[in-house]
């Protein structure tokens, strides 16, 4: 595989204590960071009014108007995900960290189930994963699509996540049901039309909290954002936050990817391209139905040269590796076709099917 060495982008601690008005900044500086709290302090109260139904839709439209991918602020994006999860259903508590494989979605074109697939191959691992996910909203087969076509329950009792967890490695929560105020801001968001930071935030709802991550991010200054916001996480170990070819969501096997690989205070980026993979390439439409032949064909070592089947190799590779389960990429992406030619996340598929239906 090809790559490059990586580039510190910057010391996030050093950003953030140069801009605190406690780090000897200048009356200038403290006029202006109180400013900005102000500006922060009423975002928050108008998103509390939007996500509490309060707002009219004039009103809504101006708001969202605002909190665009291109335009917003940082500081616009962190207040909206403060604004939410303060909204969130509580869940049981576990005695275990888990891990999160999960993709804004938003590239604009039909896909297959990448991340949902390399759950399976994750958790075959012996990764415990909670992927976080909901149905399609720019696509036509978002993660919970896809499970309900393979029989699982769209909206699991939390109640039995630890021990759905402790006899598969595996659960799916569905982010409408961990967050019900947004039901109301989705009507909003479909008659408003156009992306906003809404779209990108849906992985860092995670209600768990997962201190280790892979996510797909398909803008670029949102995946910059979110890199940035999971750095000043005191949860977070490490994530990895790519971009893939053409935008596109998830480590790509063509073209050129950018990462982000994030510890605690430090992001680290660099581009990533695959090496010649002889992938086939099929056009197809990427339904629900469609996405489940290709995932059974996947999980039983059917295929093992579509562009898919790298896909999930590739970014399943990706998650051993932010999971501390191998040293490189290279090795996570041959774990993954070992689990997958072994027949080990085909057995891993059928019991997490058995207990979840139980």
């Amino acid at each position: 595989m090809t790559t490059e060495h990586p580039k510190k982008l910057f010391c996030v601690r050093c950003f953030v204590v140069c801009l605190s008005p406690f780090a000897g900044a200048t009356p200038v500086c403290r006029a202006v960071w109180s400013q900005q709290k102000m500006m922060d302090e009423t975002l928050a109260n108008h998103l509390d009014a939007l996500l509490a139904g309060r707002l009219s839709e004039a009103e809504t439209d101006a708001l969202l108007a605002s909190l665009t991918p291109d335009t917003a602020t940082f500081e616009q994006f962190t207040t909206l995900i403060t604004a939410v999860r303060a909204t969130a259903c509580p869940l049981p508590e576990l005695d275990e960290p888990v891990f999160d494989c999960c993709g804004t979605g938003g590239s604009g074109r039909p896909h297959f189930n990448v991340s949902t697939t390399v759950a399976f191959v994750l958790a075959a691992g012996g990764v415990r994963v909670v992927k976080f996910g909901n149905r399609a909203a720019t696509s036509t087969s978002g993660s919970f699509d896809l499970l309900e076509q393979l029989g699982v329950p769209v909206e699991y009792p939390p109640e039995r996540l630890p021990r759905l967890l402790a006899a598969t490695n595996l659960a799916f929560l569905y982010a409408p049901q961990c967050y019900p105020a947004l039901k109301a801001v989705a009507a909003a968001r479909r008659r408003f039309g156009r992306p906003t930071l809404f779209n990108y935030i849906g992985p860092l709802l995670h209600p768990l909290h997962p201190g280790r991550r892979v996510m797909g991010v398909s803008h670029p200054r949102m995946q910059a954002f979110i890199a940035q916001w999971l750095a000043t996480n005191p949860r977070t170990h490490r994530a990895i936050v790519v971009r893939g070819h053409e935008n596109r969501d998830e480590l790509t096997p063509v073209g050129t990817s950018v990462m982000y690989e994030v510890t605690p205070w430090r992001i680290d980026k660099r581009p990533w391209t695959p090496p010649d993979l002889r992938c086939e390439v099929d056009a197809r439409a990427y339904t629900p139905e469609a996405n489940l032949r290709q995932f059974r064909d996947i999980v039983t070592g059917r295929d093992t040269v579509s562009a898919e089947y790298h896909s999930v190799r590739l970014n399943a590779g990706l998650g051993f590796l932010a999971a501390g389960r191998v040293e490189t990429l290279t090795d996570g992406a041959d774990h993954a076709a070992e689990l997958l030619a072994g027949g080990h996340v085909h057995r891993q598929v059928e019991t997490f099917l058995a207990q979840v239906s139980r």
